[in-house]
């Protein structure tokens, strides 16, 4: 969506629904209270907490290397099966792919689009985008600007005004998730849909420390009825046993204590290019163990869930 398309659909964060947005001189102006927002290549900043990745960049190649795959590579193979366990995050874009098929008719509000080609897959121009790059610290690449940088606990976007809500592991790194439900069910129009994918009850830590929450399907249950939203489907991406290998590929080859120094970050190379060989069998055997094992919905590293407000 156009940056003139979904001015109609802001609010203040903290002011309420009652604003009348202009945009004038590289600001998002309200015109009553002259409260001003910078946009910064597009995107609307509503938090202006955020810097680069390049101040925080380790001296020597290894960790200038690092940075470079961490930008373009990182997120393509931890979701390939070139990852340990990461035939789960394939199975959480084919059956998001699936529910937007399913249910999406409308403009959709995509929260943390980590994912880019779920977000190409719906449309720019059918999407309003919300990430809250104060939880990372970073800005993102120029191509990858979010159109809001905004809290998920507090997201400055009018109530009902979307039939489409997309959550994308957002609830592990809000600091209360209830919150961030609540905000999802304001927000959503009746007889709207969410979809939902978070972690489990059991996933390695990430974008520390801005990690908080692990959350079992009971929790989400109670989540759900405490906003009145009807649980339509729920799935589980990665089994056991894909789960399991999902946390010996984090602890073996995402161990932080690689960044120690230069020799410890060129261990790490040797590591994960090994890594890249054996994971595509390790993964087949995972699914194989799942397959012939019965499924408790215990040790589940990914949790998705497609909901309709009542």
């Amino acid at each position: 969506m156009k940056t003139e398309q979904y001015l109609p659909l802001l609010k203040h964060p903290e002011l309420g629904e009652r604003a009348e947005f202009i945009i004038r001189d590289g600001f998002l102006t309200d015109k009553k209270s002259e409260k001003k927002y910078p946009i910064i290549k597009k995107m609307i900043d509503f938090q202006v907490s955020v810097k680069t990745y390049d101040s925080d960049v380790k001296k020597g190649m290894m960790f200038k290397l690092n940075t470079v795959f961490r930008k373009y590579l990182d997120f393509m193979i931890q979701t390939s099966i070139f990852a340990g366990g990461g035939v789960g995050f394939i199975n959480v874009r084919k059956k998001t792919k699936q529910w937007i098929d399913q249910v999406v008719k409308d403009k959709t509000l995509f929260l943390d689009p980590d994912d880019k080609r779920l977000l190409s897959y719906i449309g720019h121009e059918k999407c309003l985008t919300v990430e809250d790059l104060a939880s990372r610290n970073v800005m993102p690449m120029t191509e990858d600007y979010p159109n809001l940088n905004a809290s998920h606990e507090q997201l400055p976007i009018r109530s009902s005004s979307f039939q489409n809500i997309i959550s994308f592991f957002v609830v592990e790194h809000v600091k209360n998730p209830r919150r961030h439900l609540n905000e999802i069910e304001r927000i959503l129009k009746p007889g709207g849909y969410v979809i939902l994918s978070g972690p489990g009850d059991v996933y390695p830590s990430h974008r520390v420390p801005y990690n908080y929450f692990n959350i079992s399907r009971y929790g989400y249950h109670e989540m759900f009825k405490e906003n009145n939203l009807e649980l339509v489907e729920e799935y589980f991406p990665a089994k056991s046993w894909v789960s399991i290998l999902y946390l010996c590929y984090s602890t073996l080859v995402r161990n932080s204590c690689y960044n120690k120094n230069q020799f410890t970050k060129f261990l790490q190379m040797i590591i994960f290019g090994i890594s890249l060989i054996v994971s595509p069998f390790f993964n087949l055997g995972a699914i194989f163990l799942d397959m012939i094992m019965p499924f408790d919905k215990r040790i589940y590293s990914l949790y998705m869930a497609l909901l309709k407000r009542k």
